[in-house]
């Protein structure tokens, strides 16, 4: 981490769903006293059953059980003087799955008597960006521990990057992003990966495993911008790897934000063409790029390597054309620059290519390409290629554009149009560029 060099201890609690419980964990922290500075439960950890009338965001804070939830663990983090984030979600149906009828929250304490609520921005049956109470200010905090500023958001806001975009730009050293159950490894890593390098912070992620569902969760996570961290076990000091993958729940994980050990990112591979592909060119004249004439679901806009590296850029140039698909074709100055940019380049291309669904292709001032990547397969992975020149012929059938991550958000029941979203999200953006 290089903000500043601070560091502070952080435990990850890996229950399994169902099983392990806050008194399990209360007696793992009992007996290794006062080994963190933060402790961080998953997306979901506590359930609140309303007995009547629905508890709506605007007034969470003043229902009766999430006041003595808060009451709960704020004697947890008093009684060993650490920080705690555990996100706890109003069940309204009794559903074991996140999202649908659940409403999902997060609240953070602090021993100093500080405490906050997160709600989520996405696949929760109230999404907080259709509030009515709804701010900056109010929605998209950071908190503090021993000098470490932290970000909050819950499991899918990770895809839009604009909230942990504004949470950095905020002066958050790292970004908590907590989950439920059972994510996808090859999405997962990506994503967090991408938002530790764009932004220079620790992000990290729990969450519970599921051992009854076909895909159980191998672990928690945690990235530095140079690649994924090592996390030990409170207990015994092992790394979570030297555990078998059956035997690594019920524990809890941790890691210093200065004083750790990476696990380096693994360099892409050229992935080859589908057969099934539905074909698409990039054409180069003269100075400028193009597509097929048939293809008018798409939009080619050439950027620099820092709008790259700026996800409010992609995003204002996604939503001023939302209609398309927005295909970035990112130029660098010269060899050098691609060479000082292209490691991060390469760790940051499947999160990009995940959340906008899109083409980056990346050349130099003469137009040599450099590397090209895009979404491959719906909602799972990215492709990377490594053509000669053009035109370069991709699979067109995935690329659903910023429309694939505004989706995720828009399943607020309260929802009649993209207006109030966009309206939103476009304040985020600003407030970005305010900063």
């Amino acid at each position: 981490m290089s903000k500043d060099n601070k560091s502070i201890r952080i435990g990850l609690v890996f229950p399994e769903l169902g099983k392990h419980d806050y008194n399990y964990f209360m007696e793992i922290l009992h007996r290794e006293k006062n080994r963190l500075d933060m402790i961080v439960f998953p997306e979901g950890f506590e359930t609140i059953t309303p007995t009547g009338k629905d508890i709506t965001p605007e007034t969470v804070k003043n229902d009766g059980n999430v006041k003595l939830l808060l009451r709960k663990y704020s004697s947890l983090s008093l009684k060993y003087n650490i920080g705690v984030i555990v996100g706890f979600q109003v069940d309204y149906k009794n559903s074991l799955i996140s999202g649908g009828e659940n409403d999902q929250y997060c609240a953070f304490v602090s021993p100093q008597g500080d405490n906050y609520v997160y709600h989520k921005h996405s696949t929760s049956r109230f999404n907080a960006f259709f509030d009515s109470n709804w701010s900056i200010e109010n929605n998209l905090k950071t908190v503090q521990i021993k000098d470490i500023n932290i970000g909050i958001s819950i499991c899918h806001d990770s895809y839009i990057s604009l909230i942990s975009r504004l949470l950095s730009k905020k002066g958050a050293d790292v970004w908590v992003n907590i989950s439920y159950q059972n994510v996808r490894p090859n999405i997962w890593e990506p994503i967090h990966l991408t938002r530790a390098v764009e932004n220079n912070i620790i992000s990290l992620c729990t969450l519970h495993r599921n051992s009854k569902a076909s895909n159980p969760q191998k672990e928690p996570y945690a990235f530095s911008p140079v690649g994924k961290i090592r996390l030990k076990d409170l207990q015994t000091n092992k790394y979570i790897d030297e555990f078998s993958e059956s035997k690594r729940t019920g524990k809890i994980y941790f890691f210093d934000t200065i004083d750790h050990t990476v696990i380096h990112y693994e360099t892409p591979d050229e992935t080859a063409l589908s057969a099934k592909a539905d074909r698409m060119s990039i054409r180069k004249e003269n100075n400028t790029f193009n597509l097929n004439r048939s293809n008018n679901d798409f939009n080619i806009k050439e950027i620099s390597m820092e709008d790259y590296f700026s996800p409010e850029v992609l995003w204002g140039h996604s939503l001023k054309y939302q209609d398309k698909t927005t295909i970035f074709i990112v130029r660098t100055q010269n060899k050098q620059k691609w060479d000082d940019q292209r490691v991060n380049v390469l760790k940051t291309i499947k999160g990009r290519t995940i959340e906008f669904s899109t083409v980056f292709v990346f050349v130099d001032k003469s137009n040599n390409i450099l590397l090209s990547a895009y979404r491959s397969s719906n909602y799972k992975d990215c492709r990377i290629f490594y053509p000669d020149g053009f035109p370069i012929t991709i699979d067109k059938r995935y690329l659903k554009g910023i429309a694939s991550t505004i989706n995720i958000s828009l399943d607020d029941y309260r929802y009649e149009d993209d207006s109030l979203y966009l309206e939103r999200v476009k304040k985020i953006i600003d407030k970005i560029d305010s900063l």
